[in-house]
């Protein structure tokens, strides 16, 4: 297999996904979670697509103006067995299935995106949507890639959440799905690839109406945080390839202790022997 290095434009989305011996942002974050789980989805290829990952796509379309086609089909439900042989010809020809009467959603979710000021002006700027880059590790000597939904000088990545656009809020769900080690590696992969040196930029669309938006970038510390995750990844990555061991999680018994989120809830709602009626 040629080893691609740099930046390349207009590459189609599979063929970027296509290698296993690259290690992306998705890819580090499995590997966190469990080397067994990461071997499972990506090297044995049993990844799971789930229907609720079709709206990001097909708003991340409209708005960028490539990625996924959608082919819309006049059925009322999934229900029958007529709607699910056309949704599996949908996939089956590369397309988002959708029925006719879900297609206003995405189209006003996208619509707020682009009447957002802060989010127009990054997508209006001059680039090139769905930039794909690929480079080596330094320090692991791990191949990696990332691609960047818009390559205006700033990354440009855009989300859609079921939950809020809050910046405050938006800060929790980073932390929840990893955006802090998407970010920096996502940065390091740029950069080792272009020398690029510049600001990764977070839109964020709620899913549910008035589809509020927000442009967001994360601290400092926050990035840090994420590259140090992203740099713990591919450490392990190199060595569960080289030794072709890939464990799940630990052994043996283990005490639990409860999160800060629980503690917190106890001293503000429980450690007061105080009863006000």
């Amino acid at each position: 297999m040629v080893t691609r290095d740099g930046l390349v434009y207009g590459l189609p989305e599979a063929e970027y996904h296509a290698p296993k011996d690259e290690l992306s942002s998705t890819g580090a974050k499995l590997i966190l979670d469990a080397p067994a789980r990461f071997k499972h989805v990506v090297l044995d290829g049993n990844q799971e697509h789930k229907d609720s990952y079709d709206l990001g796509s097909i708003v991340h379309a409209k708005v960028l103006g490539t990625g996924w086609g959608v082919e819309v089909l006049d059925f009322e439900n999934w229900r029958t067995k007529a709607s699910q042989e056309a949704k599996a010809a949908a996939r089956a020809a590369g397309l988002i299935p959708m029925l006719r009467h879900e297609v206003e959603k995405p189209n006003a979710i996208a619509e707020a995106v682009l009447a957002n000021r802060d989010a127009a002006a990054l997508f209006e700027r001059d680039g090139a949507s769905e930039v794909s880059a690929f480079a080596t590790c330094p320090e692991t000597g791990v191949r990696v890639r990332a691609r960047a939904d818009r390559f205006c000088g700033p990354i440009v990545d855009l989300k859609t959440t079921a939950g809020s656009a809050k910046p405050e809020d938006f800060a929790r769900t980073a932390f929840k799905f990893g955006y802090d080690l998407q970010d920096a590696m996502y940065e390091d992969v740029f950069r080792w690839a272009s020398g690029w040196d510049d600001e990764f930029k977070f839109v964020v669309v709620e899913t549910r109406a008035p589809y509020l938006v927000s442009v967001c970038t994360l601290r400092s510390d926050f990035i840090d945080m994420g590259r140090d995750k992203a740099l713990k990844a591919r450490r392990v990555y190199a060595e569960c390839m080289a030794a072709g061991i890939w464990p799940g999680y630990p052994s043996g018994e283990h005490v639990v202790e409860p999160p800060m989120a629980a503690v917190y809830d106890y001293q503000d709602n429980y450690e007061s022997e105080e009863i006000h009626l």
